[in-house]
C-alpha cells in the first residue's frame, strides 16, 4: 500500500450489517475466479460464489466468513459484497449445516417429474445443500 490509503469493506445481507471495517486485503472468489483486493484497486462489479470470504487485517490477522452467492463491488476503496447468507466462521454450527445439507439431500432424493415448478425446487434445494455445505467447511477449516 505504497499510497497510504485504507480499504474498507462492507460483507451485507438483507436483514444486517455483517462487517464493516478496513482490510489490508479482500479474498474472495469472483466470476472470474479468487482474487485479492488492496487499497487503490481498480473498480470492479462482479458476482460472487458459494464460498469464503476472508477480511486480511494488519499483522496478518483475518477474519473468514462463508457466504451464499450475490454481487461484489469495489470503487474507491471500499469492497462490498452484499449476499443473502454471511456468517463468521466462529459463529457456524457445524452442525446444524451439516443437518441442512443431509435435509436438502433427503428432499431432493424424494423429488420426482421434470415440469417447471418441480426444476425451480430442484434448483432451490440443490442452492440449499451448496450452502450447507460451504457453511459445514468453512467452520472445520477456520472455526475456533
Amino acid at each position: 500500500m505504497a499510497s497510504g490509503r485504507q480499504l474498507f469493506c462492507r460483507i451485507i445481507t438483507p436483514e444486517r450489517m455483517v462487517y464493516d471495517g478496513e482490510a489490508e486485503m479482500v479474498k474472495v472468489r469472483i466470476a472470474d475466479g479468487d482474487i485479492g483486493v488492496m487499497a487503490d484497486h481498480q473498480p470492479i462489479v462482479s458476482t460472487v460464489g458459494i464460498r469464503d470470504v476472508q477480511v486480511v487485517k494488519e499483522g496478518d490477522e483475518r477474519e473468514v466468513f462463508a457466504v451464499s452467492d450475490g454481487f461484489f463491488k469495489v470503487s474507491e476503496n471500499l469492497v462490498q459484497i452484499l449476499v443473502e447468507e454471511a456468517v463468521a466462521a466462529s459463529d457456524i454450527d457445524s452442525d446444524a449445516a451439516e443437518n441442512d445439507v443431509e435435509e436438502a439431500d433427503r428432499e431432493l432424493s424424494e423429488l420426482s417429474g421434470d415440469d417447471e415448478e418441480t426444476q425451480r425446487l430442484r434448483e432451490e434445494l440443490e442452492r440449499r445443500r451448496l450452502i450447507g455445505e460451504n457453511m459445514a467447511l468453512v467452520a472445520r477449516r477456520y472455526g475456533e
